[in-house]
């Protein structure tokens, strides 16, 4: 039999919170039986991505979990204490994805190096999430576009979408009228003058798991945000992975992702508006974009994730204790070659 793999996810959304991660962790395991529990509904678009995997709704993290899931090793996201009860004879790994209060488990690893330092962790213990393989972009071989698609994909939330957002949209398209602005998961209700901000030459689509087939129309990624500072852009692998070129806040986990090249950090808009106009050039777009497109397979691939994760498990194995052999036992099994 399979060892199985229980992961405990806090919303039940696909396209917020954890469950996207939850989601490559399935795929890049094939060798697990999958049980994903969520602390919240389980929305429409996360039953229609997981299967062949279990899901399971539940209140809270307890032994009973733990046992009915049949579990022999399990993965919480981001889980917090008060939703932990117990103690449960099972090797637990607590997925660390933002600088938070976290349960107790027996090995924390965190999604960037910038998080682990914020904990006061060692580099050792970071574990770089995976993303699939989008449709990959056919524009890299026009010698220069008269017009350049840049998006912006996130959560439809809308403290990912602040109204300043308003001022950074019109002041890049003032400076660069060659650009159409394509925009995923915006709120209904900011549309309108975001629209009018980009001067008219925007799209908007709903949030949802088929959007990020988007990144193999788009020239570049954009994102930026005032005051909020992301951990890890899983939009920034998953574009580069598709040559789509990230230009995005020289902040949080976005600095390790590119300190190798294929996108460009920003600081302030004159940076954006200026990345935005060095990719109007075929050969500087096309170079990044190939650049872009080597270092995510190579990170962010999930066949690498899936190569970190069980060089995670292989290390937890070695410290539990005699009376979780069984578990141990069948985790080993599966120590990376």
């Amino acid at each position: 039999m399979p060892p199985r793999l229980l992961q405990v996810c806090n919303v039940g959304e696909i396209c917020g919170g954890t469950a996207a991660c939850a989601w490559s962790v399935t795929r890049a395991l094939p060798e697990f039986e999958h049980v994903v529990a969520f602390l919240s509904p389980i929305g429409a678009g996360t039953q229609a991505a997981f299967p062949p995997c279990e899901l399971r709704r539940c209140s809270r993290v307890d032994v009973q979990l733990v046992t009915e899931a049949r579990a022999d090793l399990v993965l919480l996201h981001n889980t917090p204490p008060c939703q932990a009860h117990g103690r449960w004879n099972v090797p637990t790994i607590l997925y660390a994805h933002s600088f938070t209060n976290l349960a107790a488990a027996d090995r924390r690893v965190y999604c960037s190096r910038w998080l682990a330092a914020r904990y006061g962790a060692s580099v050792q213990d970071v574990c770089w999430q995976g993303v699939p393989r989008p449709p990959q972009n056919p524009r890299d071989n026009s010698p220069k576009v008269s017009e350049l698609v840049v998006g912006r994909l996130c959560t439809p939330d809308a403290r990912k979408w602040p109204s300043d957002v308003l001022l950074f949209y019109r002041a890049l398209a003032a400076r660069c009228p060659f650009v159409r602005w394509e925009f995923v998961g915006c709120p209904r209700g900011l549309r309108e003058a975001l629209f009018g901000a980009c001067g008219g030459r925007a799209a908007f689509w709903d949030a949802g798991w088929e959007r990020r087939a988007l990144y193999g129309t788009w020239d570049a990624l954009v994102y930026h945000h005032p005051w909020l500072t992301e951990s890890f852009g899983r939009t920034v692998a998953e574009s580069m992975r598709a040559g789509c070129v990230p230009v995005v806040d020289r902040r949080g986990g976005f600095c390790e992702q590119l300190d190798a090249g294929g996108g460009c950090l920003c600081e302030t808009r004159d940076d954006f508006a200026a990345a935005i106009e060095r990719l109007r050039e075929g050969d500087v777009r096309r170079t990044m974009s190939h650049q872009a497109r080597r270092i995510a397979n190579e990170r962010w691939s999930l066949e690498a994730f899936g190569r970190r994760l069980r060089g995670r498990f292989h290390a937890l194995a070695t410290i539990r204790p005699k009376r979780e052999a069984a578990s141990v036992a069948r985790l080993r099994l599966r120590a990376p070659h």
